[in-house]
């Protein structure tokens, strides 16, 4: 049978457009929980996955959140898993392929934290973690609280760094944990700032953030 060029691109079509069974649900149990409007912005389609791009929007500044957050009012689920993890692990079961979430975006009245997938499950498993990290580090973060993050994304990657003082065993790996570096928008600055998490500190060096 010769192949034929124009059922090959239809299938594809198929194959990449998927719908996602759930979604629906999945988006209204992020929502409930952290008391935001949620955005499915993207999805990178492969054969096998689907990654996500959430957006989810929240009335709160970020001390609120973070003084919600460590009484349980927000973004808790009363088990130990978020309920980010168990919404996304409900989704997985009812769809034949794998569904992970690439990145989110929380949108508060001052700041939005950006969170960059590292590895499977990485965002749903270590959300909880990584409010928790910038809770401790706040006073850091700040400057003494003498300044506020508008934008912070967590983490960053080699490609984004340029001249850093940091070891170069640092430098040759990617990130395998959210307790490396993160990159910092300060309402005084023009630029990024890098800030190292594991010594509590900003840390001297050049940050671009690439357009995907």
């Amino acid at each position: 049978m010769p192949f034929n060029y124009e059922n090959f691109i239809n299938n594809s079509k198929l194959e990449y457009t998927k719908e996602i069974s759930g979604i629906d649900e999945f988006l209204s149990a992020i929502g409930f929980h952290y008391f935001s409007n949620v955005k499915l912005n993207n999805q990178h389609i492969t054969f096998n996955s689907i990654s996500l791009v959430l957006e989810v929007s929240c009335n709160l500044d970020l001390l609120e959140l973070l003084a919600h957050f460590n009484t349980g009012r927000w973004g808790n689920s009363g088990k130990e898993d978020s309920p980010l993890h168990i919404a996304l692990e409900t989704l997985d079961t009812k769809n034949q392929y794998n569904i992970d979430i690439e990145e989110f975006t929380l949108f508060l009245n001052d700041t939005s934290i950006v969170i960059k997938r590292i590895y499977d499950r990485s965002i749903s498993t270590q959300l909880n973690d990584i409010l928790k990290q910038i809770a401790f580090n706040y006073v850091f973060l700040t400057r003494g609280l003498t300044q506020k993050p508008y934008e912070i994304f967590v983490p960053i990657f080699e490609d984004y760094i340029e001249n850093i003082e940091a070891d170069d065993e640092q430098l040759n790996m990617a990130p395998k944990s959210y307790s490396e570096f993160w990159g910092i928008y300060l309402d005084k600055d023009d630029e990024a700032s890098i800030y190292d998490v594991n010594k509590n500190t900003y840390v001297s060096g050049d940050l671009e953030f690439l357009s995907e």
